[in-house]
């Protein structure tokens, strides 16, 4: 009986929404695969995805794992300068997710790479809003120009050997709310499903969160 009522509870528990953001030059279909290193998120996590607005090509990185995507177009959220000194189009990038969030009404943003630049403009809004806990950044990058502070709370992965590293760790000071960051031992992309402790410590950050109003 008692049994019984411990899975009548957790099955009461609602689960937080996550809307993900991929990278440029991927798709949400590849974001869908890169969730095994957050396994043991699944009985506290609702997962959903959307795709960037601006279609592109695939990036170098991803063909080895083309064949895991049935999606064969590709997308990105920013586009870059011929000089490559700064990020274009912000303002249709915003508009997308934001029209997605508010449709999906998410707990949690959850952005990778670029798509961590959006989650953390979109995810402070709607964070003054009232209307979100909470967002996470794998491997975020800078957005290239002048930000106000953000002060969503916000939990940051990084990895060890990304070149992009500086620029995730620029993303991280941008935040000045509650804040976490983690370390992985790879470079950019999402921790191996073996690093279980930087899990178990987004886990804990992501329940944090529903402790408060």
């Amino acid at each position: 009986a008692l049994y019984q009522i411990k899975m009548q509870e957790a099955k009461q528990t609602p689960l937080m929404k996550v809307l993900c953001l991929h990278g440029s030059g991927t798709n949400k279909d590849f974001m869908r695969n890169l969730q095994m290193a957050f396994s043991c998120l699944r009985p506290l996590c609702e997962w959903h995805y959307m795709d960037g607005p601006v279609a592109c090509d695939p990036i170098k990185e991803i063909e080895p794992y083309l064949k895991l995507v049935k999606q064969d177009t590709f997308f990105t959220w920013l586009r870059r300068s011929e000089d490559n000194s700064r990020y274009l189009g912000f303002e249709e990038a915003y508009k997308a997710a934001m029209e997605e969030a508010k449709k999906l009404g998410p707990d949690i943003l959850l952005g990778f790479s670029q798509g961590g630049i959006i989650a953390s403009m979109v995810g402070d809004q709607l964070y003054k809003e009232g209307k979100l806990k909470g967002i996470v950044v794998v491997c975020g990058v800078d957005p290239k120009k002048k930000m106000e502070k953000f002060i969503v709370p916000s939990f940051h992965i990084v990895g060890k050997t990304d070149p992009f590293r500086p620029r995730s760790l620029k993303l991280f000071e941008v935040f000045s709310g509650k804040k976490e960051v983690c370390e992985h031992a790879a470079g950019h992309k999402f921790p191996h499903a073996k690093e279980k402790e930087i899990a178990v410590k987004l886990k804990q950050f992501l329940q944090s969160l529903t402790t408060k109003k």
